[in-house]
Order: structure tokens, then sequence, then C-alpha cells
């Protein structure tokens, strides 16, 4: 079910909007680049080098239902790890393979931040369960 708060109260008033179906349906996975498996570059890759062929994912991507979202990596080791959003791990596959991009495994993951809704006392009762 789809509210649009949108249409009753000006934009200035609104301090939550409630997402399209296609939004919530989004899901999140990490994708890993290695060095020694052949999925990353050999030789020494400069951040440079780096940063256009991330930002030639994050171009593609959209073709694809996909977001490519962040980056971390470790250039002397040859390791890259992406946080991407899309409807299913092929899709997030098909944007790789659309920028000649390899990678080892794509992995589906829930987003755990300090923003996401969670409950308080889940999270008191992991820590005291520790």
């Amino acid at each position: 079910m789809h509210l649009d708060f949108e249409a009753s109260y000006p934009k200035s008033c609104m301090c939550m909007r409630l997402r399209s179906d296609q939004e919530n349906h989004m899901k999140y996975f990490i994708d890993t680049h290695d060095k020694t498996k052949g999925s990353f570059p050999q030789g020494q890759l400069t951040e440079a080098e780096f940063f256009a062929k991330f930002d030639a994912l994050e171009e593609a991507a959209p073709k694809f239902g996909v977001g490519a979202h962040a980056a971390h990596v470790n250039l002397n080791e040859g390791k890259a790890f992406c946080f991407m959003s899309g409807p299913d791990a092929e899709a997030v596959r098909k944007a790789h393979e659309a920028v000649d991009l390899p990678f080892d495994s794509i992995t589906e993951v829930k987003r755990v931040t300090g923003a996401d809704l969670r409950h308080s006392v889940d999270a008191q009762a992991a820590k005291a369960a520790a």
C-alpha cells in the first residue's frame, strides 16, 4: 500500500515521506573484488583509476535498477568492497558486467545503522546477552 502525504501537506511541513513500493522492496548487497582471485585489476591501481572505474559503475547501475552507493578499497592489497542496492543480485551482476568489472561474490545484506528503525529494547537485550 502506498500513501502519498505530499498531496495533502505542503513540503515545508513534511517531516517524513513514505517511500514508493519500489523503494520499499529494494535490497542491499556487498560485492567483493580481490586481486588474488583475478577480480581486481592487476598491477598497482592509482586512486584516480579506481575512482574512474567506480564512476563508470555508478553511471551504468541505474540502467539495471541498481544503485552504486559506496566502495571501500585497499589499493595496496588489491581489494574492494562495493555497497549496492537493487532488486536482486542478478541486476547487480549485470551492472558490473556492463562496465567490465569482475567480482568474486555478491551477498545480500541487511543494512544496520543508527538511522535504521530498530527497537532499542532489542538492542539493549543483545548487549545484555553479550
